[in-house]
């Protein structure tokens, strides 16, 4: 299982200026084993033309840092790609980089937007930035340690002007914003609310009509959640007591899928097996979904059916960017997709036994486990997880 022992948690949000399709802002966030990497970039103006630039600029800073290029040799080549404003001599995208290492040290570069927002232990923290000029841009950088427990923010212009010639004369400005990330980063919330909470308080200084595209980015440094997923009996009954002593000594979140599977665990831990009821939600148009139901067995933290929960949970993903967006409902499905977007690290312990009664797919020749597995793995990827898959 590779671990993951400490990251920086992301979550953004893009507002348009009103009356625009696009934002003229972009966000690109790239991550790869024990790296970390956050662009934001502010196109010249606002709508289709200064979202093209503005991506353009995220994407062509965000990548080429990934390869291991200096910020001289980014701002070489944003120079001579992207054009500049012939009225205001201006770039036509400023930006902002954040790459993080075993999110622990971080490397900051701005050119031209607000300063990063750093809260640590309740206070905001002034970063020790130094200025140069390369290539005519004047940039600010800063290498720094994060410490567990650290918000940061960043924020384009538009939350800066915000409620300008209102409640702000000037705008809700840098030193406001900061202290709203201070406040809120009292509650202890992730980075997704703390995002929620600064894109809804920026809406209302617009009278929900943004005045200029506005993006937030929220980042929370906390220690990173694991998770071992059992599923499917070995593929030899001799394997059955070395398996189950592996998974109750797995660190973090243990999940059971499937009831043979859960089964051998009661069996080889010498622990009880307690099945819950069955419960019944309301599915897509007021029906009745049944989800199979879920046990309790002492020492895993969930115990599911297997195959109808683990398609079920693959939908709920579908449906939900974060832990926030899944139903209220306590059902296995809901369950299993709760804990699938709350881990980071997740090993899959798939088992191959094989299931007489268990329906192969008819177009992929595959047991249905494995087809609905591979389809909720896709699902996290996409989202970033650390995914371990091991066949037993």
């Amino acid at each position: 299982m590779r671990t993951v022992n400490r990251l920086v948690e992301v979550a953004y949000r893009c507002l348009a200026k009103h009356g625009e399709e696009l934002c003229g802002d972009a966000v690109r966030v790239k991550t790869a084993p024990g790296l970390l990497i956050v662009g934001l970039s502010d196109g010249l103006g606002s709508g289709v033309k200064a979202h093209i630039l503005a991506t353009l600029t995220a994407t062509i800073a965000v990548d080429m840092l990934e390869k291991g290029e200096t910020i001289d040799e980014v701002i070489d080549t944003l120079t001579d790609t992207l054009p500049e404003c012939q009225v205001r001599r201006l770039a036509y995208a400023t930006f902002t980089v954040l790459m993080v290492k075993n999110g622990t040290r971080a490397y900051l570069v701005e050119y031209d937007n607000p300063p990063l927002i750093l809260i640590r232990n309740g206070q905001i923290i002034d970063l020790p930035a130094t200025e140069r000029e390369t290539k005519g841009r004047k940039i600010r950088e800063a290498e720094f340690d994060l410490e567990e427990g650290d918000y940061m923010a960043l924020v384009s212009d538009g939350y800066i002007h915000a409620g300008v010639g209102g409640l702000y004369r000037l705008g809700w400005g840098w030193k406001n914003v900061a202290i709203s990330v201070q406040r809120w980063a009292a509650t202890g919330g992730d980075a997704h609310q703390l995002t929620n909470a600064l894109a809804r308080t920026c809406l209302k200084l617009y009278h929900d009509q943004p005045g200029d595209d506005a993006t937030a980015i929220g980042m929370k440094v906390r220690e990173a959640v694991s998770a071992t997923i059992l599923t499917g009996p070995p593929s030899r009954p001799e394997m059955d007591k070395q398996v189950v002593a592996r998974f109750m000594a797995a660190p973090g979140m243990k999940v059971i899928c499937g009831g043979t599977t859960a089964q051998v665990v009661a069996r080889e831990t010498g622990h009880q097996l307690h099945v819950d009821l069955h419960p019944i939600r309301q599915g897509p148009g007021g029906k009745k979904e049944r989800i199979p139901p879920m046990a309790r067995l002492e020492g895993v933290d969930l115990v599911t059916e297997g195959i109808i929960t683990l398609s079920k949970a693959s939908e709920r993903l579908q449906a939900a960017e974060t832990v926030h967006d899944l139903p209220s409902d306590r059902d296995g499905a809901t369950e299993l997709a709760r804990v699938l977007l709350k881990a980071d690290d997740l090993h899959f312990l798939v088992g191959e036994a094989i299931n007489p009664y268990q329906l192969a797919d008819v177009v992929r020749g595959k047991p249905m486990r494995q087809v609905y597995l591979e389809e909720l793995i896709r699902e996290l990827e996409a989202r970033g997880k650390a995914i371990t898959v091991e066949r037993l």
